[in-house]
C-alpha cells in the first residue's frame, strides 16, 4: 500500500497487520472526521483528517524505533474520536479536552480490531493501555509522536514553514530512554517557537474559537431536543451535519448559517466580545542533549521561558466577535 502523505511524502506500508487495521470500520470512519473541525467550514483549505493524522503517528513511531504494540496503538489512538473533533469538548467541557478518550474501549472492542490483533499475536488489552506507550503520548511540554505529527501536518495546508523544514526537524529529532530530544539547540528552539506560532495562527486563532462555539451550540441544542443522541457523535462530520440540517430547527439553522467562508472572527476585548471562553494554549519545551544530559531548551535559553509563559497567559482565555467581510 502506498500513501502520498502531505507531511512526509511517499509512505509505503507493507506490514499486513497495519494494512488490515487500516481497512477496519473504526479507521475508515476517521476519513470523515476533520482535524480542524468547525474552522474548516470557514476555511475549507483546513482539510486534514483524523485518518491521515493517525497514519502519520504510526509512521513516526515506526521511524523512531517504537515496538509493534506502540505502533499499533498509535495507528488506533484516534478511533474513539467524536464527530467534529474537539468541538465536543466544548459541548461537554473538560480540562484536558479529551472527552472522546473514555470511549476507546467501546469503539475498539465492538469492532473486528481485537480479532485482527489476535491473528497477529497481539493482545487488545495491551494496546488499550496508553501508559505502555511513552513515545505515543507524553504530557506537555514533552514531544510525543502524536504532538509531532499534528504540528508538522496542520502547518502544511497553509505552508506556515517550508516542507524542507519538516525534513530538517525529522532528521534532527532522536529518541533515548523513550523520550524525544534534539541534539541541536538552535533547531530545538526553532521548533518550540514555530509550535507556539502554529497555536496562535491555527489552533487558537479567532476563526477556530468562534466557529467551535457556533457548532457546539448547534450540537448542544440538537442533543437537548433529541435530534442527536450520544451514539451519533461517533458518525462522520458529514452525517451529523446532515442530521442537524434535517432538524429544521430555527436556532440550529441560525448557528449553521454562520458556518461558511464568508464568516470571519477577530480578537476583541472581553467587554465587546460575542464569545469569550477558555482555550488550551499548548507549549512544547523540547529536550536537548548537552554532553550526554537531556536539558530543556528553556533552561538553555531562559528567554524562551518568558515567551512560553506569556503565550500561555495571553491565550488562556480568548474573546472574539464576528466581523463583516
Amino acid at each position: 500500500m502506498i500513501i502520498n502523505d502531505r507531511a512526509y511524502g511517499k509512505i509505503e506500508i507493507t506490514d499486513p497487520l497495519i494494512i488490515d487495521l487500516l481497512n477496519t470500520a473504526p479507521m475508515q470512519r476517521l476519513k470523515g472526521i476533520n482535524q480542524s473541525s468547525a474552522s474548516a467550514f470557514l476555511e475549507p483549505q483546513r482539510n486534514v483528517t483524523r485518518f491521515e493524522h493517525s497514519v502519520g503517528v504510526w509512521y513516526l513511531l515506526k521511524r523512531y524505533g517504537a515496538g509493534k504494540e506502540e505502533q499499533v496503538a498509535g495507528l488506533l489512538h484516534d478511533t474513539p474520536h467524536t464527530v467534529f473533533s474537539h468541538v465536543i469538548d466544548v459541548v461537554f467541557p473538560n480540562v484536558n479536552h479529551n472527552y472522546h478518550e473514555k470511549f476507546a474501549d467501546k469503539i475498539i472492542l465492538s469492532s473486528d480490531i481485537p480479532q485482527i490483533l489476535g491473528k497477529y499475536g497481539l493482545k487488545v488489552e495491551n494496546i488499550l493501555d496508553k501508559e505502555n506507550f511513552p513515545l505515543l503520548e507524553a504530557d506537555l511540554p514533552d514531544l510525543s509522536a502524536d504532538r509531532i505529527d499534528y504540528f508538522l501536518r496542520d502547518t502544511r495546508w497553509d505552508q506556515l514553514f517550508p516542507d524542507s523544514m519538516v525534513v530538517q526537524f525529522l532528521d534532527g529529532i532522536f529518541v533515548r530512554e523513550a523520550k524525544f530530544y534534539f541534539k541541536d539547540k538552535s533547531l530545538a528552539s526553532l521548533y518550540a517557537i514555530l509550535f507556539i506560532n502554529a497555536g496562535r495562527l491555527q489552533w487558537l486563532d479567532p476563526n477556530s474559537h468562534g466557529s467551535y462555539i457556533l457548532l457546539a451550540e448547534a450540537v448542544k441544542r440538537a442533543l437537548k431536543l433529541k435530534y442527536l443522541t450520544e451514539n451519533d457523535l461517533f458518525k462522520t462530520d458529514k452525517e451529523v451535519i446532515g442530521i442537524l440540517i434535517k432538524s429544521k430547527d430555527a436556532e440550529i439553522k441560525k448557528y449553521l448559517d454562520r458556518l461558511n467562508p464568508k464568516t470571519k472572527f477577530i480578537y476583541v476585548d472581553a467587554a465587546m466580545a460575542e464569545f469569550t471562553g477558555p482555550n488550551k494554549p499548548r507549549v512544547v519545551d523540547p529536550l536537548v542533549d548537552v554532553d550526554g544530559k537531556l536539558i530543556r531548551i528553556s533552561v538553555l535559553i531562559p528567554r524562551l521561558k518568558e515567551l512560553f509563559d506569556h503565550f500561555k497567559k495571553t491565550y488562556q482565555i480568548i474573546s472574539v466577535s464576528q466581523v463583516k467581510v
